[in-house]
């Protein structure tokens, strides 16, 4: 027996404060979606920079690699769409990404091409302050550019070593020099100012090279037992955020099957969190749902931190946390969600439903307290404006009448 019972104006209180804490309310704002680019050109993939959407087409199937390629401009402020590039002759064109005043992308010779077509891969660069289009490397191997508005980099790959290196590319100064990184797949290599992540292709570790001090530091290692294989699925790079999936396959009973795990690393403080697929909570330890969770998709700006789970078949949840503050949204596709990309308060992805039907769809975050106030991700579930006063002066109440009885 409790020696002091608890009065029960006291326990009237403390019940009405936990419910003001545990009572959800309505979200503060939501992703709001709308179509701008239909299926016909059909859209492959997509990125994002401020106002502008860059993203590739397909003037015909995008599944045959022969069908010729486009690279297209979006504009979310004059809503107006303009051709940046089309491949020609026997060269189709991939990988378009932009930052800033830059748009970068590659050609290279169409594949399954019978003959030799003698052919070099080219890395081509528009800016859209002078609307001119420079090529700034050609090789036979040169492919996937990234850049941050002010550098380029892409990787190249010579026959007589098999060995991939990176180049790096001043666009002010116009000058090239070489990067001792050696990325397993040019294709996954993220370029975000100082910073370049990408898996080493002498250890397979996910590392990061610092451009400035030229000094490279792995952030995890794969590791490979007799039983389980465990790396880096997948990653995104923004600012301070480092967000990747950790595969871990496991042989033997009773816990054979496929987890994944999700990281936020700190680029700063070298640090790492691990969050939930599911609710984008951080937790020390998963969930079996958060191990056993289908998502993919990793994209951020380090504002947002973002991945795409999967929900059923062809059906999908954007989820959307904010860096700062840990704050999650999620917003329900009807359909798959492809090459997704962030900025501020903006974002694009290629959306389609079983494999067809593929669209550009542009997402801006809408604030519901004011209308046209754009300010990223909030909780699902915080207080409605004065609720937690109401709360506590309902408490307060209770309180007050207790003590005059």
């Amino acid at each position: 027996m409790n020696p002091n019972p608890m009065p029960r104006w006291h326990a009237a209180a403390a019940i009405l404060l936990v419910l003001c804490l545990f009572v959800p309310a309505a979200a503060a704002g939501s992703w709001v979606t709308e179509t701008v680019s239909p299926s016909d050109p059909e859209p492959i993939a997509a990125d994002i920079s401020g106002s502008h959407v860059v993203y590739s087409v397909a003037y015909g199937e995008a599944i045959n690699l022969s069908t010729p390629r486009g690279l297209l401009l979006y504009d979310a402020d004059t809503g107006r769409t303009t051709t940046i590039a089309n491949a020609s002759g026997q060269m189709t064109l991939t990988g378009g990404e932009i930052a800033g005043d830059a748009v970068v992308w590659f050609e290279e010779p169409q594949g399954f091409t019978r003959e030799p077509t003698g052919l070099n891969n080219s890395i081509l660069l528009f800016s859209l302050a002078t609307s001119t289009t420079t090529a700034i490397r050609t090789s036979p191997s040169a492919e996937w550019p990234k850049t941050d508005g002010h550098r380029i980099i892409w990787s190249e790959t010579p026959g007589d070593t098999y060995i991939t290196s990176l180049s790096l590319y001043d666009i002010a100064a116009k000058t090239t020099g070489a990067l001792p990184v050696h990325p397993e797949d040019g294709a996954s290599v993220v370029l975000d100012s100082d910073t370049i992540a990408f898996r080493d292709a002498n250890t397979s570790a996910l590392s990061l090279y610092d451009i400035p001090s030229q000094q490279s530091t792995a952030v995890t290692d794969p590791i490979h037992t007799n039983t389980t294989d465990t790396m880096v699925d997948a990653y995104a790079l923004g600012g301070d955020v480092l967000l990747y999936k950790t595969r871990i396959v496991e042989y033997s009973p009773p816990n054979r099957g496929i987890t994944n795990i999700l990281t936020r690393y700190s680029v700063k403080n070298k640090t790492n969190v691990t969050l939930s697929p599911i609710t984008g909570r951080v937790v020390e330890n998963p969930t079996a749902d958060d191990l056993k969770a289908s998502f993919d998709s990793l994209f951020t700006d380090g504002e947002t931190i973002s991945w795409v789970v999967e929900t059923g078949i062809s059906e999908s949840v954007v989820i959307t946390v904010s860096a700062e503050t840990g704050d999650v949204s999620r917003l329900e596709i009807d359909g798959d969600v492809a090459f997704p990309s962030v900025d501020g308060s903006r974002a694009t992805w290629v959306q389609s439903k079983m494999f067809k039907n593929a669209h550009l769809v542009l997402a801006a975050w809408q604030d519901s307290a004011a209308a046209g106030n754009t300010t990223g991700p909030v909780a699902e579930t915080t207080s409605a404006p004065g609720f937690g006063i109401l709360c506590a002066a309902g408490a307060l109440a209770v309180v007050s009448l207790g003590r005059k009885k």
